[in-house]
């Protein structure tokens, strides 16, 4: 009898609703009449398997009429998503019906339960909760990508999932559905400026990629120097630098983020006096991958410096481009190719914007007739020990690209058979490329460095880096 009486009552609703949905065609909205049938079929919507079934098809369609009744319509579609495997990928397909035609309110309540979804087991299930949330972007951009970002303050496992879906899904289209919607880009650039602060790595680097593709940080030199205060307030200039792990990732996906701003005419002042002063004072506290990293966004941002800042970092870096740089060549001696490759290129970039600043650094003598260049001062000895490290990098340079040659030679002719053989020896190639790259990049660094004058490889004269050989960015 309760079935019946169920069924019943949902049937009757659905007529009224279906007659709404038909009048609204002709342009009547009638829809506001109707509520209390359409919390008919969610209060009777758990009666049977039979009622189970007909809310899955009714109460998807009709929701966007009602959002104060979002709550409790999902929470129903939620239950029948746990009762077991006859309902839950009809649930899960109702999620991507309701976000097809949906509020910004319930778009916003439907993503939160769409988020739990991805922690799912079943690839298939994945998938399409995958494109119920892309349903979701395209009819409303800004509720969704804003409830997306709220969810980097839940539990680790959503997080994580919400940061795979935005850099899989939203970063690649975010230009085209942001377009020129301004309020919705100026909404989302404000939620993204108080998330940064507390945001984890990964987090901070799909944030800076979804800002990179508003508009409204695209206007020239303006946008860029916006983009680039939203960075700066993030890092917190004025504190002192945490090298703990965690911090340190952070600031370096920051700092990764400021040398794409840069190229848009944005000034890396306040940034690399940051660095200078107080990142690289605790150079040693950092693991060995986070100084690789930091000396390779050094070295690409080393072209954008001018004047006082390139003054400021000359003394913060030199003292460890010595420590790079051996002054005796043993059979112990062994260099960090690439930390040097990035130290000699920053070297050659700042340095020719300084010259006057030179001869009491390293004794590099280049007469500006400015007073910084003490040139009645004696410095030889400090360009002698220069110029001894500067032989040493060369001379090793040169004999380990003879070397890589060799090996190179070889990997040509070895054959791979198997998949996972062809697989390795193309890694091996690649790796050996890569090594013959940075190893005559810093062969010649040097030997140019050791000129007198010195031939400055900066500007229009300067190499490419080589990790960036190939790379679009």
């Amino acid at each position: 009898m309760a079935e019946t009486a169920a069924l019943d009552a949902i049937y009757s609703a659905a007529n009224d609703l279906l007659d709404a949905h038909t009048k609204l065609k002709t342009g009547e909205d009638t829809f506001a009449e109707h509520e209390e049938q359409f919390k008919v079929v969610v209060s009777k919507a758990k009666v049977s398997p039979k009622t189970k079934t007909l809310a899955l098809q009714l109460l998807p369609k009709y929701l966007g009429h009602y959002p104060s009744q979002a709550d409790s319509a999902l929470d129903i579609l939620i239950d029948l998503f746990e009762e077991g495997e006859a309902y839950r990928m009809k649930a899960i397909e109702s999620f991507k019906h309701i976000a097809s035609s949906a509020s910004a309110a319930v778009i916003s309540k439907l993503v939160g339960v769409l988020a739990q979804l991805l922690l799912s087991e079943d690839e298939k299930e994945v998938v399409v909760v995958n494109q119920a949330l892309c349903t979701a972007l395209q009819q409303d951009v800004q509720a969704t990508t804003t409830a997306l970002l709220e969810l980097m303050t839940a539990e680790a496992s959503v997080r994580g999932k919400t940061v795979e879906f935005l850099t899989a899904e939203l970063v690649p289209r975010a230009q085209a559905l942001f377009k020129d919607n301004t309020e919705a880009q100026n909404v989302v650039a404000t939620h993204i400026k108080k998330i940064l602060g507390t945001a984890t790595t990964a987090e901070v680097g799909v944030c800076i990629k979804i800002l990179f593709a508003l508009k409204v940080f695209q206007s020239g030199e303006e946008g860029a120097n916006e983009l680039l205060g939203i960075v700066i307030n993030t890092i917190d200039l004025a504190a002192d630098f945490d090298a703990s792990e965690a911090n340190a990732d952070r600031v370096l996906t920051l700092l990764r983020s400021a040398r794409l701003i840069f190229k848009h005419g944005a000034s890396p002042i306040k940034v690399m006096s940051y660095v200078s002063k107080k990142v690289l004072p605790k150079f040693g506290d950092l693991t060995d991958a986070q100084q690789t990293t930091l000396l390779k966004v050094i070295a690409e941002i080393s072209p954008f410096m001018r004047g006082g800042t390139c003054r400021e970092f000359l003394t913060a870096i030199y003292p460890m481009m010595l420590t790079l740089l051996p002054a005796e060549s043993t059979e112990e001696t062994k260099l960090n190719y690439t930390s040097i490759e990035c130290v000699l290129y920053a070297f050659h970039q700042t340095a020719s914007r300084v010259p006057g600043f030179l001869h009491p650094l390293c004794g590099i003598k280049i007469n500006t007739g400015q007073p910084e260049n003490k040139i009645d001062e004696d410095f030889t000895a400090k360009l002698a020990d220069l110029h001894k490290r500067l032989d040493v990098a060369h001379k090793q340079s040169i004999e380990f690209v003879a070397k890589l040659k060799q090996v190179q030679s070889k990997l040509q002719q070895t054959k791979a058979e198997s998949e996972e053989e062809k697989k390795d020896l193309a890694t091996k190639k690649e790796a050996c490329l890569a090594s013959l790259r940075t190893c005559s990049h810093v062969a010649t660094l040097a030997t140019n460095l050791k000129q007198t004058p010195p031939k400055f490889m900066a500007d229009k004269d300067a190499r490419t880096l080589s990790w960036r050989m190939g790379a679009t960015q």
